[in-house]
């Protein structure tokens, strides 16, 4: 083969690997999953509205979107995505207090996880600003379960996630802070495992 040949063929290789479509992450709301705890009804005025459902599912996907913008990173609802994570009413781990998240990562095999809506919801209702309407919190409570599963799915991705550093990352280990749902988070330690894997 030709030199030229040889030129040709390994850009065709690379352009077929840049085009290469990037493994699913489904990400999903369980049938009963938005059933509130009796405290974060009352808190909130009532239960959720289907309107109000729809909301916190609109902005918990675009949440993740922007998370991974930039990324060779699909968001699909499918269940059987590489990596996955569902979201349930409760997510309960060895403790017996909810969790607001877990996952499972299986290297090549993707990853399995979980978010808990009841706990992230709880959440965003106690940390609202006292001039808060109910659509401000309804939004923030999609902020809040998107932003849980980002690090959800930065542990399968990446494998390690967590900093106990910053507040103000994906990567921190605790749901219960402000920034989670009011403010700006930012990527800090998993950011370059995150481009390895996915590339950009």
């Amino acid at each position: 083969m030709t030199r030229r040949a040889l030129v040709i063929a390994a850009l065709a290789i690379g352009a077929a690997a840049c085009s290469r479509p990037a493994p699913a992450a489904g990400f999903w709301f369980d049938r009963d999953a938005f059933d509130l705890t009796s405290e974060a009804t009352a808190q909130l005025g009532g239960p959720l509205t289907a309107p109000e459902i729809v909301t916190i599912d609109r902005v918990a996907r675009a949440e993740i979107d922007r998370a991974f913008a930039g990324l060779n990173f699909r968001l699909t609802t499918r269940h059987d995505a590489f990596w996955r994570v569902g979201v349930l009413a409760t997510v309960r781990g060895k403790s017996p207090i909810p969790s607001a998240g877990q996952s499972l990562a299986l290297g090549p095999l993707g990853g399995d996880g979980s978010v808990g809506f009841g706990i992230l919801a709880l959440h965003a209702i106690r940390y609202a600003p006292k001039n808060a309407s109910r659509r401000d919190v309804v939004e923030t409570i999609g902020r809040g379960v998107g932003r849980a599963a980002i690090h959800e799915f930065a542990h399968q991705i990446a494998g390690t996630a967590d900093n106990a550093t910053d507040e103000n990352s994906y990567e921190y280990g605790r749901s219960d802070r402000v920034s989670q749902y009011y403010g700006d988070l930012h990527w800090t330690i998993a950011l370059p495992a995150l481009r390895q894997k996915l590339g950009q």
